[in-house]
């Protein structure tokens, strides 16, 4: 059987994407012209794989109450900006004063980490980590860089399906990637290695299966209509079609 169904389970979402592989290739079946991808078509495809990758990691990791963090630095006219060597080794600190503080408060720590140089200039930290006092992070920052605390916290929503955010840190990444200077960060992000990463789950479907692909909801979820996406001939599948889709778990009554 030539298709696949590739089934991935993270937090309250389930992603669904089918798609050709040659692994089980059979005669009779059609694929567009074998075209190398350009480099933009390329680079698109890298940052679509890297935001997947990100939000299942967000989506089984966190939740409702865990926190997008920002961590800001104050610039002052006349003063040269933070360097990025500087910046890793203020978020090193920070990293280091937060396992510290989580361990006394009897947590686990958990961190997903994005260095970022906006166009104007503004350097910041994003990171996503699971909840704890506000106070702490200030602490720990404040120790980190010099004095200051200031820090932007925005609590997770409820939904258990973090796309956007994923989508948010990603594009930083690609647009340092693109930048003279290049990367910030050896890696589009860092994060600690006690985070849960689903394994997907591959099944063999009938090309009968493929053809009749539709997004359809399951008992107590419903479609991400944002999320749905299918293409006949597209360079990421090696010029065969893909289908893909996320379900979402819905919230019970009364909770």
């Amino acid at each position: 059987m030539p298709y696949v169904e590739r089934i991935t389970r993270a937090g309250k979402t389930i992603e669904i994407e089918r798609y050709f592989t040659s692994r089980y290739k059979k005669q009779g079946i059609k694929r567009g012209d074998k075209v190398k991808p350009t480099t933009e078509q390329q680079e698109k495809i890298n940052t679509r794989q890297a935001e997947r990758k990100l939000r299942i990691l967000i989506n089984a990791n966190y939740g409702y109450g865990d926190y997008h963090l920002v961590l800001d630095y104050i610039r002052k006219k006349g003063e040269p900006d933070r360097t990025r060597e500087q910046m890793r080794k203020d978020i090193d600190i920070f990293l280091r004063e937060c396992r510290k503080e989580y361990k006394k408060a009897g947590l686990e720590f958990k961190y997903i980490h994005v260095m970022e140089i906006g166009k104007k200039g503004a350097r910041h930290h994003h990171l996503v980590i699971n909840q704890i006092d506000t106070k702490i992070l200030q602490q720990c920052w404040y120790k980190a860089y010099e004095g200051h605390n200031r820090v932007k916290v925005f609590p997770l929503d409820d939904s258990g399906n973090h796309a956007e955010l994923a989508a948010y840190l990603i594009k930083y990444t690609d647009t340092h990637r693109k930048a003279e200077d290049g990367a910030l960060q050896g890696k589009r992000w860092n994060c600690s290695r006690n985070l849960v990463r689903p394994e997907p789950e591959i099944r063999i479907i009938s090309s009968r299966e493929w053809f009749k692909a539709e997004a359809r909801p399951i008992k107590g979820y419903y479609v991400d209509k944002d999320s749905v996406s299918k293409g006949v001939h597209s360079p990421e599948y090696y010029g065969y079609g893909y289908f893909r889709y996320t379900l979402v778990k819905m919230e019970k009554e009364g909770g």
